[in-house]
């Protein structure tokens, strides 16, 4: 971003991550479901992702650190009315296991990071006005240099609890494959 902006170096921002998404409203007429990453230090964020016509509609609905476990089950419980799939970090199984046990339908998320950057990258990406931290991250979130400054394919891990939560939600639920029942006759 120095280079870009500070600069005025045409090309340095290649190191941004999303460099594709535009801010608006979901239309609310999408499969709808959740990321979550988990955090103390730092914060602990629930997105929100419809997938309609083709397109990911993402909004924040916790970007929050200091919470307990329980505080975050009361307030993922205030933002998630139904059953709708939640993706969450599979780096905490006791917690996924404690968010399940309290009713949730919580799953472990896929956590191939690169396949799922280029998951993310796939689809349009539109983020609701009101993600103030989403947006940030999006607009830092960033590949890894190496010391002759070229990329390297791995992110900075470094504000990227949005950005993760994003990943985890959208990576995972459109590449796992849904079932489909069939009736007897057609086995």
């Amino acid at each position: 971003m120095w280079k870009v902006y500070g600069l005025g170096e045409r090309g340095a921002a290649k190191e941004l991550i999303y460099t594709k998404w535009q801010q608006g409203e979901r239309p609310n007429k999408g499969d709808v479901f959740y990321g979550l990453d988990f955090g103390y230090n730092h914060p602990a964020v629930l997105v929100r992702v419809e997938h309609y016509d083709g397109i990911n509609y993402v909004e924040e609905l916790i970007y929050q650190s200091n919470l307990t476990l329980t505080d975050l089950l009361q307030k993922i419980k205030e933002h998630v009315k139904d059953r709708a799939p939640i993706y969450a970090d599979a780096a905490e199984p006791k917690s996924i296991e404690e968010i399940y046990r309290a009713g949730l339908n919580v799953k472990a998320a896929v956590k191939d990071v690169w396949a799922g950057i280029i998951h993310v990258k796939n689809y349009p990406l539109v983020v609701d006005p009101r993600s103030k931290n989403g947006h940030k991250e999006l607009q830092s979130y960033k590949w890894k240099k190496d010391k002759e400054d070229n990329i390297i394919e791995e992110p900075v891990k470094a504000n990227d609890d949005f950005c993760d939560a994003l990943r985890y939600a959208i990576h995972t639920h459109l590449t796992t494959p849904k079932l489909l029942f069939q009736s007897r006759e057609t086995w």
